[in-house]
C-alpha cells in the first residue's frame, strides 16, 4: 500500500493534488508528520463539561465510527458531533453533511484544521476532537479519542493491563489497516502478501472473540475496533478491496461477535450501510482499481467452484 500523501494541507493551504505544489521542498513526506493536535485533552473537563468539546466524524469511516460507538455508549450528556458527507471524492476532501452546523462555521474539514493551526501541513482525516474552549484540535487519532472518552466516562472499556494495549495495537495494525493494505496494493505480489496476512489476522480475531469478547468478560474498545472493520467487510471491503475469497459472515465466531456488539445500547444508531457503499465504491475517493507497472490489473483472489 502506498503511503505517499495524494492530497492534504501544506503550510495551511489545502491541495486536492499535492503534485501541483509550486515548491514541494526536500521531503514533503516529512512535513506530513506534523501532528494535528494543538492542545492536550483535559479528561476532567471532558467528563464534567462535555459541551466544551466537539467531535467531527463520518459514519462512513471505520476509524471515526469506533469513536461514534464510544460516544453512543456514554449515558451522560454526549459530546456534540458534526457529520461529514460519506463521499470523499470531491475537491475539498471531507465536507460537512447538509444541515450540519459545525462550531467553527466552516464547510470543509480542512478549514477546521486551518483554524486550529494556520501553518498546518499534513493529512486531513476524521475523527477530530475539537476543544471549543481552546479553539483548537485536541486529537485527530481515533484510538486516542476512544481512550480519552473511556478515561472520562467509561473506564471499563479500556482496561489498564499492558496486554490490552498490545491487543489494541495488534487489531489496529493487522485487521483495521490490514484491509487497506489489500485494497491499495499496487502490484500482484504485494496484494498476495497482504491477503495472506489479513487471512491470518481474521483467523486470529475469530479465536479472540469465540468465547464472547476480545478481552475479558465484557465489551471493550478492542471489540469496537473489530466491529468497525467487520460491519464494513461484506458490504464494502469484499467487493471494493477485492477480498472476494471470503466473507465475514461465513465465520460463525466473527458473525456472532458482530451481532453481539450491534446489540449494545446505542450502537445500532451509528450504523449507515448506504454511507459505506457511497464511500468505498467510488473511484474518485478510493481509486483501488489501478493498472500495475505491467499494464495489467491486479488479479483478485477468488474461490474455486470445485
Amino acid at each position: 500500500m502506498s503511503t505517499a500523501p495524494k492530497r492534504g494541507m501544506y503550510q495551511g493551504q489545502w491541495y486536492s493534488d499535492l503534485a501541483t505544489l509550486p515548491d514541494r521542498g526536500a521531503d514533503i513526506a516529512a512535513s506530513f508528520a506534523t501532528p494535528a493536535s494543538r492542545v492536550n485533552t483535559d479528561i476532567a473537563r471532558l467528563r464534567d463539561q462535555p459541551g466544551s468539546y466537539h467531535l467531527f466524524a463520518a459514519k462512513a469511516c471505520p476509524f471515526a465510527h469506533r469513536v461514534l460507538m464510544m460516544r453512543a455508549l456514554i449515558r451522560q450528556a454526549p459530546v456534540g458531533v458534526t457529520y461529514c458527507d460519506p463521499w470523499l471524492g470531491g475537491p475539498q476532501g471531507w465536507t460537512f453533511a447538509p444541515g450540519s452546523a459545525p462550531p467553527t462555521g466552516q464547510e470543509a474539514l480542512w478549514q477546521v484544521y486551518a483554524v486550529s493551526d494556520p501553518a498546518y501541513s499534513g493529512r486531513v482525516t476524521v475523527p477530530v476532537l475539537w476543544d471549543s474552549t481552546a479553539g483548537a484540535i485536541a486529537s485527530a487519532e481515533s484510538l486516542d479519542i476512544m481512550q480519552a472518552l473511556a478515561a472520562a466516562c467509561l473506564l471499563e472499556m479500556c482496561p489498564q493491563e499492558p496486554e490490552f494495549a498490545d491487543l489494541c495495537n495488534w487489531i489496529h495494525q493487522h485487521l483495521n489497516i490490514g484491509v487497506y493494505k489489500v485494497g491499495f496494493a499496487t502490484d500482484q505480489a504485494s496484494y498476495g502478501s497482504a491477503v495472506d496476512a489479513l487471512d491470518i489476522a481474521l483467523d486470529k480475531t475469530a479465536e479472540l472473540v469465540a468465547d464472547g469478547y476480545a478481552f475479558g468478560s465484557g465489551p471493550t474498545i478492542a471489540d469496537l475496533m473489530i466491529f468497525a472493520t467487520g460491519i464494513r467487510f461484506d458490504i464494502a471491503y469484499h467487493g471494493a478491496f477485492h477480498l472476494l475469497h471470503r466473507r465475514w459472515g461465513d465465520n460463525k465466531a466473527l458473525q456472532q461477535h458482530l451481532e453481539r456488539i450491534a446489540a449494545l445500547p446505542g450502537v445500532a444508531g451509528t450504523l449507515a450501510f448506504h454511507d459505506y457503499r457511497l464511500h468505498y465504491f467510488d473511484e474518485a475517493g478510493f481509486p483501488v482499481r489501478q493498472p500495475t507497472a505491467t499494464g495489467r490489473y491486479i488479479l483478485p483472489r477468488t474461490c474455486d467452484p470445485l
